[in-house]
């Protein structure tokens, strides 16, 4: 066996019958990439030269991340080497990382923003120039940036950050009728009044882009000097034109647009787990080629497998009968709204049995109704975790480290004014949470009599955790963020959302193939392998074997470099669904959509009646007033399917009232109220 240290061409001097154990795990099931166990090679001068000495306690830098290679007859990998102890003239410790292994130890180690270090927006070196370039993107177009509106908690209020209006040349909010120019607000300078002081807003504020989500993870890759290969995320929308949200207030305020802002604070290898985690995919490398690729488990489990190890296996195969489990879907945090929150799917349908999913709004609501009509009450928003909750199995905990932000209604608070009075267009936005000014500090008037006085606000610097958002591009000439996949008019503008729960959610689009297995199967199973020096270089760990005529996932492959080629224990999971086959119930069966579902219809007829009936009656109400009385609102469940047949009424409910006339005496009237099962859309 031969260790090359490729930045001095040295052959490390090895012990005789030195030998590596490596450990290569798929890293669908595992957090670490293929790497060696720890090994002892000779502290000779020879060896302290070829690693840049690193026992001196007096070098300024430690040697790290050696680029390495290793060959064993047929065998020859590229590696990265890390050096763990050095005990002088006896031995120096050392593992090596290959393959994924490598590639991974890499993005642990550096932030985002240390990717983009100080570069800046092309083109942009004013504010003018930040704001013209913000107003390019609202065709969301361009390959690498996007914008849309947002709402940030900021200085004890909600703040709208890229907020659109019609204009007059002077930057007066108009009405839409009238011609006018769309633009950003904050395009003109502005005063806003925070804890009842004035605050002088130059041009700029208020205002940020965003970046594309796919032109980050290439921009990653390519900092570590691979390149990302074409895939699903550059083809496929929404994802395509998929963003991360960012909370800088005020990115354009000092004329160039740091790129560093506009990303979240994390390490690189937190990106690539929002990836991995959100959409159950891995990122392939190949270490000759400097290439990634990514692959989604749903194909990788139907794919057939090509390789078969029942050969190399040299030991009886050992089969363990584990209990079987269940995914769980969360993110790291949720931004909170207006609406109760549960813990699962499971869990609301538990307390309102009658609950719907309207995939417009991404809410999940129920019909109630009174003598009047029918009205649906929002129970909660779709930001929750997935859980099938119907049975005990275990649950396979999988949380994205990212943040799911919440959608609120424009409003008189954030706006300023009443959206209806400009007639515009009611639109939800993404509610962030904290947002950060991270390049001014802002001044605040102090004296409305004197403008020479001045405070300052000291800036605000609250992190940004990856928070991914879709875009489509708005009637109205700007884009619309959402974590759903439909617009505001009811319209389907995509096959996927970023909800866990739903039709179209994470949940049913990426981990339904793999909650079966864990349902059904993933059984470990365990059994001495030897690998020829083929094998241990070209099989990839994240595709399934066979093994004696069944079709395996491997979980940890293991086998040795140098020396005596020797069998080592290697692990796999089943793939077989084992009977009797158990499958979650899908979103669709346990919430009807709100327009698909079966309703009921309110029929109330009026009837005369005396004053002693009135009397007797035990429901009065103050009905056809202004401010009418009405009965309680009821939440009945579904009518079945057999119930619409029949067309019968059910829910009879009465009141009475008098009406007093302007000319003629009092009169008095009973309301009959009954529901009849119907299938109308709402």
């Amino acid at each position: 066996m031969k260790i090359t240290n490729l930045k001095t061409g040295i052959s490390y001097q090895l012990a005789p019958g030195t030998q590596l154990e490596v450990e290569r795990p798929n890293l669908f099931f595992n957090e670490w990439g293929e790497q060696t166990l720890p090994v002892d090679i000779p502290d000779s001068d020879w060896n302290q030269k070829a690693l840049g000495y690193p026992d001196v306690t007096g070098m300024r830098k430690l040697p790290s991340d050696i680029q390495a290679t290793i060959s064993s007859g047929e065998y020859f990998s590229a590696c990265r080497q890390a050096i763990l102890k050095v005990k002088r003239k006896k031995t120096i410790s050392t593992s090596f990382y290959l393959n994924e292994g490598s590639f991974l130890s890499q993005t642990a180690k550096a932030s985002v923003q240390e990717v983009f270090a100080d570069e800046t927006i092309p083109g942009v070196s004013t504010v003018q120039q930040g704001i013209d370039f913000c107003r390019s993107l609202l065709s969301n177009e361009h390959e690498h940036f996007t914008i849309f509106p947002v709402i940030v908690d900021f200085d004890n209020n909600k703040r709208y950050v890229n907020r659109m209006e019609n204009m007059d040349a002077s930057g007066n909010i108009i009405d839409r009728r009238v011609e006018g120019t769309f633009n950003f607000y904050n395009s003109f300078p502005r005063i806003e009044v925070v804890d009842d002081i004035n605050v002088k807003l130059d041009p700029g504020y208020y205002m940020s882009p965003f970046i594309r989500a796919p032109y980050l993870l290439r921009r990653i890759f390519s900092f570590w000097g691979y390149t990302l290969l074409e895939n699903f995320f550059d083809v496929t929308e929404p994802f395509r034109s998929m963003a991360f949200v960012n909370n800088t207030i005020d990115s354009l305020v000092n004329g160039d647009i740091l790129l560093s802002h506009l990303v979240p604070d994390c390490m690189c290898s937190t990106i690539l787990n929002v990836f991995r985690k959100k959409f159950m995919c891995e990122f392939i490398p190949d270490e000759v080629k400097k290439t990634v690729s990514i692959e989604f488990f749903s194909d990788i489990a139907n794919m057939k497998a090509e390789v078969d190890f029942t050969d190399c296996l040299t030991s009886e195969l050992e089969f363990d009968v584990s209990a079987y489990q269940k995914v769980s879907l969360s993110s790291e945090s949720v931004i909170s709204d207006e609406y109760d929150t549960f813990d699962s799917t499971s869990d609301l349908k538990a307390k309102y049995p009658n609950a719907c999913y309207n995939p417009v709004t991404g809410c999940y609501c129920r019909v109630g109704y009174n003598e009047n009509g029918s009205l649906v009450q929002v129970i909660c928003s779709s930001n929750i975790p997935y859980l099938d909750g119907k049975n005990s199995l275990k649950e396979k905990r999988i949380t994205c480290p990212d943040a799911m932000f919440a959608i609120l209604p424009e409003t008189k608070e954030i706006l300023g004014y009443s959206p209806s009075v400009y007639t515009r267009t009611r639109v939800s936005i993404p509610y962030i949470g904290e947002g950060r000014s991270l390049n001014s500090t802002l001044i605040v008037s102090v004296a409305s009599n004197n403008d020479d006085e001045s405070d300052e606000i000291a800036a605000s610097n609250k992190e940004q955790i990856p928070m991914l958002a879709l875009v489509y591009h708005y009637r109205d000439g700007y884009n619309i963020g959402t974590n759903r996949n439909y617009t505001v008019e009811n319209k389907r503008f995509a096959d996927y959302s970023l909800l866990y729960n739903g039709p179209d959610g994470i949940y049913e689009k990426f981990y339904r193939t793999y909650d079966n297995l864990l349902r059904n199967s993933m059984h470990p199973v365990k059994g001495d392998i030897l690998l020829s020096d083929h094998q241990k270089m070209n099989i990839p760990s994240h595709r399934k074997v066979i093994i004696e005529g069944q079709e395996l996932f491997v979980d940890k492959l293991k086998y040795y470099i140098g020396g005596n080629n020797e069998p080592v224990e290697s692990t796999f999971y089943t793939t077989r669904l084992y009977e009797p086959v158990e499958i979650a119930i899908s979103e669709s069966q346990r919430f009807p959509t709100l327009a698909n579902a079966y309703c009921w219809s309110v029929d109330k007829k009026t009837y005369d009646i005396t004053e002693d009936e009135y009397n007797a009656e035990l429901v009065k109400l103050n009905y056809g007033a202004r401010d009418s009385d009405h009965l309680p609102t009821i939440y009945p469940p579904f009518p079945t399917k057999e119930q619409v047949a029949e067309g019968k009424f059910y829910y009879e409910r009465s009141f009475a009232y008098y009406q007093d006339h302007r000319t003629g005496p009092r009169t008095f009237h009973r309301v009959v109220a009954k529901l009849r099962p119907i299938k109308t859309p709402y």
